[in-house]
């Protein structure tokens, strides 16, 4: 079977990883023959070169919405697939979604796409959530099948476009397993007594990062013994520096910025924090659970499928009230931190491990 995975841009991030995992899984699983199209070099075209994957740059596909450009790679998308006659399309973001849905439906073979998260979900302008609706109701019907990373995006799309229920379908986000893993006997013996928390978030609106840093000062301020770095970039990292700066927390917060070696990062931490106004089944709250790391993260989107509260980590309200009550509580009762910590990765061990995804979207692609 060979199948055609189409993404808008290679850049890192959480949908090029997934389709990365896919890409090379597919193969070493199911004998599956993946070729690559997305819209420049980047990350995710590099490593599938790698792998000696079949790799295809289309320029005019681009994640601005440009009539011109739009059509451009249409047509190029269609003369790509005539030329290599994948037997599936499997596309991943929103401009690939449509322009690759709409291609494939074009020369007659069949498609599925994967909605890593809804721009229709709460917390988006509802302007925004109107057009994307409608675009969303004209492009599922040009595919076979809708596959949803939560349950919760399955009943959001169920909610705002009931017409497509026939489509969805929900396979959560699985990641392989690594070496790295936290050592808490070291966090047993340690000398410093802070709690050295960790978030991983691209520095845009959709993430708290203003608030998590009003939150860390009123930790400091109660005496609550906090560090927390930040890994990651974005629009508003400049700001989030400056900001700390002014609110005198140099010596309780760190800037990473961008980093590769994450995986490799997170067992030098004690808890992965992610505060959102909105979020799809983010990636990233896998990846500490694979580390070892008890979560903390805004009970938002699909995260409550990932995330018991209490037992492998603490569900925050939108209006973060009870962040610092667990702050305070893990501080001094470092063995039930722990407890938490062994519980997240045994639910990663039971849920989240790569071949539980692999297998589904294959037996997904082998009824279509």
């Amino acid at each position: 079977m060979k199948v055609a995975y189409v993404i808008t841009l290679p850049d890192l991030g959480g949908a090029q990883s997934h389709v990365y995992e896919l890409m090379k899984n597919m193969r070493s699983m199911h004998q599956v023959i993946p070729v690559l199209i997305t819209g420049k070099m980047g990350w995710l075209t590099e490593q599938a070169q790698k792998l000696g994957i079949e790799t295809h740059i289309i320029p005019d596909m681009v994640r601005e919405i440009s009539p011109i450009h739009d059509w451009k790679a249409n047509r190029e998308l269609q003369r790509l697939f005539q030329k290599i006659q994948p037997d599936l399309i499997h596309c991943h973001s929103s401009k690939a979604g449509i322009l690759g849905r709409w291609a494939a439906r074009q020369c007659g073979i069949p498609s599925v796409f994967t909605a890593h998260g809804w721009a229709f979900t709460d917390g988006v302008p509802e302007i925004k959530r109107k057009i994307y609706r409608l675009i969303e109701t004209m492009a599922g019907q040009w595919c076979q099948k809708i596959i949803c990373v939560s349950d919760y995006d399955r009943n959001l799309a169920l909610q705002e476009i009931p017409q497509l229920k026939d489509k969805l379908v929900t396979v959560h986000n699985c990641i392989p397993d690594t070496c790295f893993r936290k050592n808490w006997d070291s966090f047993d013996n340690r000398k410093e007594k802070s709690i050295e928390i960790v978030m991983v978030a691209r520095f845009s609106p959709p993430k708290k990062i203003f608030e998590t840093l009003n939150i860390l000062n009123q930790a400091i301020q109660q005496k609550i013994y906090i560090h927390l770095t930040f890994i990651g970039e974005g629009p508003l990292f400049d700001k989030a520096v400056s900001q700390a700066k002014k609110m005198k927390l140099e010596d309780y917060v760190t800037f990473l910025g961008a980093r590769t070696d994450v995986e490799e990062l997170l067992p030098n931490y004690d808890l992965f924090l992610l505060l959102s106004n909105w979020e799809g089944f983010p990636i990233s709250i896998i990846e500490a659970m694979r580390a070892g790391l008890p979560i903390m993260a805004s009970d938002v989107g699909g995260v409550r499928e990932a995330v018991h509260d209490g037992e492998n980590g603490w569900l925050i309200s939108r209006n973060d009230h009870n962040v610092l009550e667990v702050w305070n509580k893990i501080s001094n009762q470092p063995a039930y931190l722990r407890q938490v910590a062994v519980n997240a990765r045994d639910s990663y061990e039971q849920e989240f491990m790569i071949h539980n995804m692999i297998d589904k979207i294959f037996s997904l692609y082998q009824r279509i």
